[in-house]
């Protein structure tokens, strides 16, 4: 007889449960690549440059205010220099590749009471997803660009306002009116 529950026991024990699909798309590279430096950045020397010092001497003695002339650091050479820029231009490109919805919000009810706080990203093309926090929790955020899901919570249908996006508040069968809005 124990033997028969022992068996049962097992069989509650290697039971698995069914996989839940995934409601998040397959990760796809960034239309704008990140600023990645070719093999030669800072291997050339420019002309004109002499040998200078790639680091500051140990200091022997208390050095005075007085004694610097501009700037308590070594200037940037030109591989520092064409690497921050490298860097700038990779985030300008992938900031004006972003779509309207991209950055940090607030969904306000209509009141202008704050519900949630949210982070989307949105690459301008496909899908919009990020994240919510508030006070039921946190939790997922996607949107088709017409309808933004807080995951567990509700619905907002979007309509585009001058500097936002305002429209009808979805939770539990209720509706009412809300807006988008950037944070201060």
């Amino acid at each position: 007889m124990s033997g028969l529950f022992l068996l049962a026991f097992a069989g509650l024990l290697t039971q698995e449960s069914a996989l839940q699909p995934s409601t998040r798309a397959t990760y796809q590279p960034p239309v704008v690549r990140p600023f990645e430096p070719g093999r030669d950045l800072g291997g050339e020397q420019a002309q004109g440059d002499r040998a200078a010092e790639l680091f500051r001497r140990p200091l022997e003695a208390p050095v005075r205010v007085e004694a610097y002339a501009r700037s308590y650091e070594f200037t940037p050479g030109d591989a520092e220099i064409a690497y921050e820029q490298g860097v700038a231009s990779a985030e300008i490109r992938a900031d004006q590749a972003a779509g309207r919805l991209d950055g940090v919000w607030q969904l306000v009810d209509g009141s202008g009471q704050r519900l949630y706080d949210l982070i989307l990203i949105d690459p301008g093309s496909g899908s919009i997803e990020g994240g919510w926090r508030g006070p039921a929790g946190r939790g997922a955020v996607t949107s088709d660009g017409v309808t933004l899901t807080l995951e567990g919570v509700g619905t907002l249908r979007l309509e585009p306002t001058g500097n936002g996006w305002r429209g009808a508040w979805t939770v539990g069968g209720e509706t009412g009116p809300a807006s988008l809005i950037r944070p201060n």
